[in-house]
Formats: C-alpha cells, structure tokens, sequence
C-alpha cells in the first residue's frame, strides 16, 4: 500500500465507480439515467469529490501487477467530514467542480434529487455517542479481478495502522451491504447501528484502537 498522487484521481474514481455503480445506493442516485451516460459523469462526481481527501485527508493505493490501481481506501478526521457519507463527494464536487459545468444542470438536478433517499439514511454523527474524534473511512473499494487476492486486506489494514500512528482512538465507516458486514467484523470492528431509512439500511461499525473515554 502507498499513498495516492494526485494524477492518479480519475483512475481511482473509475475504480470506485465500477466497483459500486450495481450497488443500490449509486443505482438510486443514478435512476432513469442511461447506464452510457451514468458511466461518463458518474467517475467526474466522485473523482471531484475524491479530491477532498487528497487535500484534507488521506488516500491510500495498492497497485497491480501491470502497475495499474487494484484498490483504493479513503479517510480523513471525522470532524472534516460533517457533511461527507456515500454521497457527499457529489455534493463537494457541485461547489468545487468545474467539469461539472458541462453536465447539463436538469441532468444535476435529477441526480440531486434521486440522491434523497440514501442520504435520508445516511449520518456523520453517529458516531459521536462512542468516540468523539475518531478516524473516518469513507471510500473503500478493489476492482473485482483482486478480489480475494489480500488486497482487501493490506488497504484495511494499512489504514488502521495510518489512523493508530496518527493518535486516533477509533476508526469508524458505515456501509449499505449487510454482506459487508461480517467481513469488517473479521478485522475487529464492530456493529454499533443498523439504521433503517426509505428503503435503505446503513450499517454503522467501529473499530477500537484504545480504551474509548465517555464523549
């Protein structure tokens, strides 16, 4: 694992992209939109919104044998990302993204509305009743042909280390796929919330790294 450059963010958007775009949360956001269209905007949203991380947190890689990005993870201090979740990245890029420009503002607006539902079911908060500053994951993905390869593991890993170096009590994410579930658990995590909302459910887990006071 090593960190990302800069130039490397279009790469790892469509990455991240691919990895989710069957997914319910990215098929609600992208409902009645063409599959054609949706895989030519929907990198440019989340690469934007992946820029965040490359200037106020972190964004780790592991790279495939042919030099290309088998994995990506993303994290930063959960107190920067109050407004960030599954989603957010979209909403940064509408402040900060001039390639969004030449979307088509009905194209935006219907984007933004699909977008309600997973956001209904989404928090930044949560985690404040366990842990009052703890690191955040908020990207994670493998391209599906290094699936099963231990790349997984060395970005989730490398993370945790990044975030116990960095003097964080905790590390923190949350995720939509109940079959996600265990596999975090595996890596010591814990299921604090199942939060139901408009049809999704938001599984909100946390790692310990120290003795957690009372917040």
């Amino acid at each position: 694992m090593r960190r990302a450059k800069r130039d490397e963010r279009a790469a790892l958007a469509a990455l991240m992209f691919e990895q989710f775009y069957e997914q319910a949360e990215l098929q609600q956001q992208f409902s009645g939109i063409d599959p054609e269209t949706a895989h030519r905007i929907g990198p440019i949203v989340l690469g934007l919104g992946q820029g965040y991380f490359f200037a106020h947190g972190d964004v780790f890689v592991c790279d495939a044998p042919d030099g290309s990005p088998a994995g990506v993870i993303a994290g930063a201090d959960a107190q920067r990302l109050a407004h960030f979740g599954p989603l957010g990245q979209f909403f940064y890029a509408l402040r900060h993204g001039k390639e969004l420009r030449d979307v088509p503002r009905p194209l935006l607006g219907q984007i933004m509305r699909n977008s309600r539902p997973v956001l209904a079911a989404h928090s930044t908060k949560w985690y404040r009743r366990y842990c009052g500053r703890p690191y955040y994951l908020a990207q994670f993905g493998v391209a599906k042909p290094y699936r099963g390869t231990g790349v997984a593991r060395d970005l989730l890993e490398g993370a945790i280390e990044h975030a116990a170096a960095n003097g964080y009590p905790a590390v923190v994410l949350e995720t939509f796929l109940r079959e996600n579930v265990p596999m975090y658990m595996h890596f010591g995590f814990q299921l604090k919330q199942a939060y139901e909302n408009n049809g999704f459910t938001e599984y909100r887990l946390l790692l310990p790294l120290m003795q957690l006071g009372t917040y």
